[in-house]
C-alpha cells in the first residue's frame, strides 16, 4: 500500500507532460475542426424543433430587417453570380390545363401539354449556346414539377414524369442530368418555382389548411384568387409558413432532393408578392391579420435563408405588389420595372433577352433569337463590363454591328447585319491596332463554321455580309 502523496505522484508521472508538443495530435484536431466546418457549410441549416408545427422554433433565424442599400450602393452580400454579365432566360417545358372558373373548383383530370422534355431542352440549350457565342447564361426551367407550370403548389416534391428520358429510371434522374449537362454549354440550369400560390390538389393542401398557412377570411374560409392553368389558386401567408417551419422545410427538402442545384447557386421565385392580386390592400390572411410589412419582413428572412444556403433569389418582379423592392437582397427581376432601370445593373438588373416565348414557339430553329442577341445583348454586356479596355470606335450602324465579345477568353468581335451589305469598313478596338489579319467564322445553330481570313489595313476591317448573318472575328493564329 502506498500513501496518498505517492499516489498523487504516481498519477502525475503517468500523465502526459503538458510541455510536450505532439504535432500529430494538433493536426488531427485541426483536421477534425475543418471537417466539421465543411459539413456545416455544405448542409442545409439545422433547425430546432422535431418537426414543423405549432411548437416549431428555429436557431440562428435570419433577420427580417429592411436593408438600407443606399448606404453602400452594394448588395447586402455579394451576388453569387454576375447577373449584369449573364444572359438570364427561361425554358417552358410543360403546361397544365384545367376547367376551373374563378371561385369554382377545377375538375380533374388536368390536361398536360409537353413543349420540351428534359432531353429536348438540352438540345435547345446547346443550339442557344451556339448562336450566343458561349456567353455565360442562366436558364430557369418552367413546368418541371408534377403536371407542369403552376401545378400542385406549394409542394415541390415531384418531378414531372412526362419529361423523363427513356434511359432513366425516374424523372428526378433526368432533371439532375440536365442540370449537370447544361454546364457544358456555358449554361447554369436551375428551377422556376413559387412560394406564394397553393392549389387544392396539392399534397400539402390539408397540412397547410390545418396550420392556417393558406389565406383565410375572418370567418375561417379559404380566400381563392386568380385562376392559373385552369385551377383556382389560394395564397400563402409567408409569416405563418415561416413561424410553423414549413417554408424552411420546403427549401431544405428541395436542395436535398436535387443536390445539383447547389452548384447552380440561383433559384427563381415566381410571383413573390406581398399582397393578394385580387385584394391588394388587405392582408394575405385576414384571419391572422399580418400586415403587408410583416409579410415583407418574412420575405426578407426567406431571401437571407436561401442566401445562407448558397443561393441568390431572383424573381418575377421588383416593386409590383410589394411594399419593398428588396434592393440588395434580390439581384435580378424578370420584369424590367422602373425601380430596376433606375439602379446600376451590378445592384439590380433585368434581362436584355428573355428567349422564353421564342423557344416555346420554335424550339428547333429558334427564329429571331440570334438577331435579338446581336442587337440587344451584345451592347448590354459590353456596357456592363467595367474592366476591359475600350475605345471610341463606332460599333453600330443601324442594324449592323461589329462589337467586342468581352466574355471570350481570346479576343473576339461579333459582326451582324439584319439586311446584309456588300461592303462596310469597321474601325477595330484600340487593343487590335497591330493586327494584320483576322480569321472569320459563321455563327450558326450547329456551331461555328470557318469562312476564311481577311486582311486588316490601318486598324480597319472591311466586311461583306449576308442578310441575317452573324460572324465571329478572331485573331489569326
Amino acid at each position: 500500500m502506498i500513501g496518498p502523496n505517492k499516489q498523487i505522484q504516481s498519477t502525475l508521472d503517468s500523465a502526459p507532460d503538458p510541455r510536450r508538443y505532439d504535432w500529430r495530435e494538433v493536426m488531427i484536431t485541426k483536421v477534425s475542426i475543418f471537417a466539421v466546418m465543411v459539413l456545416f457549410l455544405t448542409q442545409p441549416i439545422s433547425l430546432a424543433g422535431d418537426q414543423p408545427g405549432r411548437d416549431y422554433t428555429m436557431k440562428n433565424e435570419p433577420s427580417g430587417e429592411y436593408y438600407n442599400w443606399k448606404k453602400t450602393k452594394k448588395p447586402e452580400r455579394p451576388w453569387l453570380l454576375p447577373y449584369h454579365q449573364t444572359l438570364v432566360t427561361k425554358i417552358f417545358l410543360c403546361s397544365k390545363n384545367g376547367k376551373a372558373q374563378r371561385g369554382k373548383i377545377s375538375t380533374p383530370p388536368l390536361e398536360k401539354k409537353v413543349y420540351l422534355t428534359f432531353a429536348e431542352a438540352l438540345t435547345v440549350i446547346q443550339k442557344f449556346d451556339n448562336i450566343t457565342a458561349g456567353i455565360p447564361k442562366v436558364t430557369y426551367l418552367v413546368g418541371w414539377q408534377f403536371d407542369g407550370h403552376d401545378s400542385k403548389y406549394p409542394s415541390w416534391a415531384k418531378v414531372n414524369n412526362d419529361l423523363k428520358r427513356a434511359q432513366d429510371k425516374t424523372a428526378f434522374e433526368s432533371l439532375r442530368w440536365l442540370i449537370r449537362e447544361g454546364r457544358k454549354y456555358n449554361t447554369t440550369v436551375s428551377l422556376h418555382l413559387n412560394m406564394f400560390d397553393a392549389y387544392e390538389d396539392s399534397p400539402l393542401w390539408d397540412t397547410y389548411i390545418k396550420h392556417d398557412i393558406i389565406g383565410k377570411d375572418k370567418q375561417g374560409n379559404v380566400i381563392f384568387g386568380e385562376v392559373h392553368g385552369g385551377q383556382r389558386s389560394a395564397q400563402i401567408s409567408y409569416t405563418q409558413e415561416w413561424k410553423r417551419g414549413f417554408a424552411q422545410k420546403r427549401i431544405n427538402d428541395l436542395i436535398k432532393m436535387i443536390p445539383e442545384l447547389r452548384e447552380s447557386k440561383t433559384i427563381h421565385v415566381d410571383a413573390f408578392h406581398s399582397a393578394r392580386p385580387l385584394d391588394r390592400k388587405a392582408p394575405i390572411s385576414p384571419l391572422l391579420g399580418y400586415s403587408q410589412e410583416e409579410e415583407a419582413s418574412t420575405q426578407r428572412k426567406i431571401y437571407r435563408y436561401w442566401r445562407t444556403l448558397g443561393f441568390d433569389v431572383t424573381s418575377e418582379g421588383a416593386g409590383f405588389l410589394r411594399p419593398d423592392a428588396f434592393v440588395g437582397l434580390q439581384p435580378m427581376a424578370w420584369a424590367n420595372e422602373g425601380v430596376v432601370r433606375s439602379l446600376p445593373n451590378e445592384l439590380y438588373c433585368s434581362t436584355p433577352m428573355r428567349a422564353e416565348p421564342e423557344i416555346q414557339r420554335d424550339p428547333h430553329a429558334l427564329r429571331g433569337l440570334q438577331e435579338q442577341f446581336c442587337l440587344n445583348v451584345l451592347s448590354w454586356h459590353y456596357n456592363n463590363n467595367k474592366t476591359s479596355v475600350k475605345g471610341r470606335q463606332k460599333m453600330r450602324d443601324g442594324n449592323d454591328i461589329c462589337m467586342p465579345a468581352l466574355w471570350k477568353k481570346e479576343k473576339t468581335l461579333i459582326a451582324y447585319s439584319s439586311n446584309g451589305y456588300e461592303s462596310k469598313t469597321w474601325e477595330l478596338p484600340p487593343d487590335w491596332k497591330n493586327v494584320k489579319a483576322v480569321t472569320i467564322s459563321q455563327i450558326t445553330l450547329d456551331g461555328s463554321k470557318p469562312v476564311g481570313e481577311v486582311s486588316v489595313s490601318g486598324g480597319k476591317l472591311t466586311l461583306s455580309m449576308k442578310k441575317g448573318e452573324a460572324l465571329a472575328i478572331s485573331l489569326k493564329k
